[in-house]
């Protein structure tokens, strides 16, 4: 989706411009319609999903989830979903057009959040989505990682010449592409980074810049990004886009084929985008070809009136994206509870774990091996396993081949501790009456006790019908017994309900399904975390950024460093506060004295005796507003000469960042800048050629940006 967000009116080259910038489209449709005809898992996957969705909005309305931050009093989540990049490049060198530099990836990322956090300069609509976009930390060995998978696609038949296909058929299919480089996507959200999409690389004229998919639960080969290297930068619309897109956003026109044609909207919930807070509209479409006007005014052809929730909307094709919705954040946070998804939130990619080398748990006496009777068809099996809130999405018997083995593989490990107590919930695929039984093997010897192992059983679990799944859930406690500090094996096995029969019956962790499944999950039991937080909050009083939190328990804490930042990825620390040590918990708090910047990121360190330390989820504090930027740019396009003014600040020295819309840095210049002062910034020699840049001010305790113009 490229873009950029221009305000000024009035200057043909600035029409220009934005002509230039705005030819991008997403193959979305398409890819998604192809899918819903040829797929049948996944039409099946689309359609339960959405069932789900409307009963998750159902119980969490609109008014519950919109209007909040994470800067206000009430504790909202913060969801973080880890993300490895795979950059597609066809050998050319890191920095050349199809393989971007870190910093180009790091910076179009750090924008995503911006936008998906509701911080970036001129965000509109509902603001903070409470969703989050870190790069992987670990690679699918455990390994640390950077998050970046570079490789060469050359090997690819026709990927150089012509790239993928999305409505062509001259470079490779999206499933090609994904089989050559495809990391685990219950545990990473895939993003790759190709040359070109229909042989168009996004420099000239209109193009495809991208496509994602919605969730997927039963077999999620599709899942992911597909975008172009020229689009994966800083301030270009493409990735926030598509990853609305991968948490079930449709456009906003969805239903319509032109701009003459209106989507039906006779029920909100299921016609159109089924968002109701985004009115219909027609595709702005004629004759093939996008217009990318943000249109206002009467709607003729849907009638009312245009409205900024959708032509402003980051979904929609136009050339001022500012907003998501309160409805359509709904929806995002609804696909978050699907099993294509849940996973994520929960993955081990990204943040702690527990083990410095993973070993697999000794091996169990016996393997289970599904009947041929079961592999044929659709009669049973296990969808989704959640334990201590962590989730793992699979398929049916036909899907897993039975068997499904995930002790052999690091990223899934549980990690659980002794005398607590958790839940244990599964989804099964429902189209008989089943039966579940779940083991943890608390000895580590591979036998399944049924008296001391056994955390779950039900003989016969009946389903809502109409194709959806059958869901159980049962709380279990890790007695003080067990092995700790060892990987151990859980076993979870599925089969139809007893009421077909006493020979289904699942006597013990040895039982052969006939149409059922068995399923092996990694479970490491650890000694109690040093401290855990009940919650983290902030909120503005007065001038003052005051922030709270609570534990539940603590055990040789030594302190809590209070760390800020004013761009959300340098974080400095600003103060500290003792830990109490109380084994029943304690509250605490810290102020922030007169905050200026328009958004303060707050975190805490959480630092052990022995110094290992563990970081809190962040909040976001915004400063109030007088309505006046503090940031004025004189002139705008400018030449030679960028002049700036800096109001209501106080004196100081001041650094000017200018970056391409790539977010290479193109100069850094440092002033004494006083309040109302007139700043001068040469670029005479630099290079600079006409098109857009973002520009940058440091002043110590605030970050300003602005899009500016050269001519």
């Amino acid at each position: 989706m490229k873009n950029h967000k221009l305000i000024l009116t009035g200057i043909a080259l600035l029409l220009l411009a934005q002509t230039a910038f705005s030819q991008a489209i997403c193959a979305f449709d398409n890819m998604h319609a192809k899918l819903i005809k040829t797929d049948s898992l996944y039409r099946k996957s689309v359609l339960a999903n959405e069932t789900k969705i409307k009963e998750y909005i159902r119980m969490h309305p609109v008014g519950t989830l919109s209007g909040t931050s994470r800067g206000s009093s009430v504790n909202v989540t913060l969801y973080t979903i880890p993300v490895v990049v795979h950059v597609v490049h066809t050998g050319g060198a890191i920095g050349t057009i199809y393989n971007p530099t870190d910093a180009q990836i790091t910076g179009a990322i750090n924008y995503l959040n911006q936008v998906y956090n509701g911080t970036y300069p001129g965000t509109e609509g509902v603001g903070d989505i409470q969703i989050q976009f870190a790069m992987a930390t670990r690679d699918t060995s455990c390994n640390a990682f950077t998050g970046i998978d570079r490789i060469n696609g050359s090997s690819l038949t026709n990927y150089v010449s012509n790239g993928v296909n999305s409505s062509t058929s001259g470079g490779v299919t999206d499933l090609a592409l994904k089989n050559f480089d495809r990391w685990d996507p219950a545990n990473y959200y895939n993003i790759w980074v190709v040359n070109k999409i229909d042989a168009k690389d996004g420099t000239t004229g209109q193009f495809v810049a991208g496509y994602a998919y919605f969730a997927q639960g039963v077999s999620p080969l599709y899942d992911g990004t597909v975008m172009l290297a020229t689009q994966m930068a800083a301030g270009q619309k493409t990735l926030p886009h598509e990853i609305g897109h991968a948490l079930n956003l449709y456009h906003p026109f969805e239903g319509s084929s032109d701009a003459t044609m209106c989507p039906s909207n006779a029920d909100c919930t299921s016609d159109g985008d089924k968002v109701c807070d985004t009115d219909p509209v027609s595709q702005n479409l004629t004759a093939g070809i996008y217009d990318f006007t943000c249109r206002s005014g009467t709607n003729t052809v849907c009638g009312g009136t245009y409205s900024i929730n959708t032509e402003k909307n980051y979904m929609n094709y136009t050339s001022c994206f500012t907003l998501f919705t309160a409805g359509q954040k709904a929806r995002m946070m609804a696909a978050l509870s699907l099993p294509g998804r849940a996973s994520l939130v929960g993955s081990s990619a990204g943040g702690s774990y527990p083990l410095a080398s993973y070993t697999a748990p000794v091996a169990a006496s016996c393997t289970p091996v599904s009947n041929s009777a079961g592999l044929s068809g659709y009669y049973a099996g296990i969808m989704n396993v959640v334990v201590a809130s962590k989730s793992f999405p699979s398929g049916a018997t036909a899907d897993d081949g039975g068997y499904n083995n995930k002790t052999n593989k690091c990223l899934y490990l549980i990690q659980l501790q002794k005398n607590n107590t958790y839940t244990f919930s599964a989804s099964l695929l429902a189209a008989n009456r089943e039966q579940l039984r779940a083991w943890i093997d608390y000895n580590n010897d591979g036998v399944f006790s049924n008296a001391t192992e056994q955390i779950y059983y039900s003989a016969d679990i009946v389903g809502p019908g109409m194709g959806n799944q059958a869901n159980v859930s049962v709380s279990f406690t890790v007695p003080a017994t067990a092995l700790s500090s060892t990987v151990l094996r859980m076993r979870v096995i599925d089969e139809v309900s007893t009421v077909y029969g006493a020979g289904f019956t699942i006597g013990n962790a040895c039982y052969n399904p006939t149409y059922g499944q068995a399923e092996d999950y990694p479970i490491y039991l650890s000694a109690l975390l040093p401290v855990k937080f009940d919650y983290f909050r902030g909120t503005k009083k007065n001038n003052d950024a005051f922030l709270s939190w609570k534990t539940s328990f603590e055990q040789n804490t030594k302190e809590f460093q209070v760390e800020k930042s004013v761009d959300g990825v340098v974080f400095d620390m600003i103060g500290t506060v003792p830990a109490s040590n109380m084994a029943s918990g304690s509250d605490y708090s810290f102020t922030d004295k007169n905050i200026t910047a328009a958004n303060n990121y707050y975190r805490l360190k959480q630092v052990d005796q022995d110094l290992k330390t563990t970081l809190s989820q962040t909040v976001i504090i915004k400063a109030a507003s007088d309505g006046k930027s503090k940031l004025s740019v004189i002139k705008n396009p400018f030449d030679n000469q960028l002049d700036i003014v800096l109001s209501g600040m106080p004196a100081g020295n001041t650094t000017c960042n200018l970056f391409d819309m790539a977010g290479r840095k193109i100069l850094s210049r440092n002033y004494k800048a006083a309040d109302g002062q007139l700043v001068h910034i040469d670029v005479t020699g630099v290079g600079l050629k006409a098109g857009m840049y973002m520009l940058q001010v440091h002043t110590g305790k605030e970050l300003l940006t602005a899009k500016v113009i050269k001519q």
